[in-house]
């Protein structure tokens, strides 16, 4: 009777490797879906469009990218949970969506980040550079500190909204360096770089790509970065991070696709393996480059560990800030 069972289970382990197998070997048959919860322009949109591109290119069936904008990346980001779970739907995340909306939403979302969704893995980074007007006389971490400090509440930073990454990064570094300074939320980025330049903002925690023009042209001071390490890009290789003066604080913009829980592992595994390989080509890694993002793929499994740490993370993040939830 044991016998006959193992046999049996035996059997059924290779049926479902042999099904796994002959699964991945199939996909894709007809074209992928990639929404993009936001408007086009932003690293989400680069990400899925190169993304796209390359798999049509490797895998014979075009990749289609779909802006579905809304609620803060909400509509997109619900419209691929509720999708079916067969690998043709896939949704491009970032810190925003997977690790902060959990903790800025006071009603409860049509999804759960980590539940509804299956990780295919990161693709790729965006460094956040502290940038000051000319008119603030502070060139260090450590004298922005000690000027806001003397100064509570006369520095205003911006961000592209309540919420987002570069909102986030900002409040963390007020809430851990105890200083008061002045948060104006705008509808986009443009409008915080456009201010900065102008002096109606001091102080901007920005995208990289957004604000090395303005850096190489003399019109704004980079301070820092928000990086672990400092940055390789020449014109910034000398900037310190923040954490050599303020230990402890470390952020980066991360992007990545995830698609519907319930998408089989094989599909998944491959879709994992072949963005790897994408943002790994030369000629990937030069176009990234070049708007200020840095590929640095990782495995489904590396993904879901990070993105249930950010959200443990940014949660407490909000809380100690005194965010309000939207």
């Amino acid at each position: 009777m044991k016998k006959q069972l193992f046999t049996v289970l035996l059997a059924g382990a290779l049926l479902g490797a042999t099904t796994a197998s002959v699964l991945a070997q199939a996909y894709p048959n007809k074209p992928i879906r990639i929404i993009v919860p936001f408007s086009p322009g932003g690293g989400n949109d680069v990400l899925g469009r190169v993304i796209g591109q390359k798999l049509q290119e490797r895998l014979g069936q075009p990749g289609l990218v779909e802006n579905k904008v809304g609620a803060g990346g909400n509509i997109g980001t619900e419209f691929v949970a509720r999708s079916a779970p067969d690998g043709y739907t896939l949704l491009v995340v970032t810190n925003a969506m997977a690790a902060f909306v959990p903790s800025l939403f006071s009603a409860p979302l049509p999804f759960d980040i980590m539940n509804d969704f299956a990780p295919i893995g990161f693709a790729m980074t965006g460094p956040v550079v502290v940038a000051v007007g000319n008119n603030v006389p502070v060139k260090s971490i450590n004298e922005l500190i000690a000027y806001a400090k003397a100064n509570p509440g006369k520095l205003s930073y911006g961000s592209p909204g309540v919420g987002t990454m570069q909102h986030l990064v900002t409040a963390w570094f007020v809430d851990m360096t105890g200083t008061k300074m002045v948060h104006v939320p705008y509808k986009g980025s443009a409008g915080t770089v456009a201010d900065l330049l102008s002096g109606e903002l001091q102080v901007l925690f920005g995208a990289l790509n957004a604000l090395v023009p303005s850096i190489q042209g003399g019109k704004i001071r980079a301070i820092a970065v928000t990086e672990r390490e400092r940055l390789q890009l020449q014109s910034l290789k000398d900037v310190p991070t923040v954490r050599e003066s303020l230990p402890g604080y470390e952020a980066t913009m991360w992007y990545g696709l995830v698609a519907p829980a319930g998408t089989p592992a094989a599909i998944t595994n491959k879709l994992s393996d072949e963005q790897r390989a994408i943002v790994n080509l030369p000629e990937v890694r030069e176009r990234l480059a070049g708007i200020g993002l840095y590929s640095n793929p990782t495995s489904a499994a590396e993904m879901r560990q990070i993105m249930a740490t950010e959200i443990g993370k940014w949660g407490k993040v909000v809380k100690a800030a005194g965010i309000q939830p939207l």
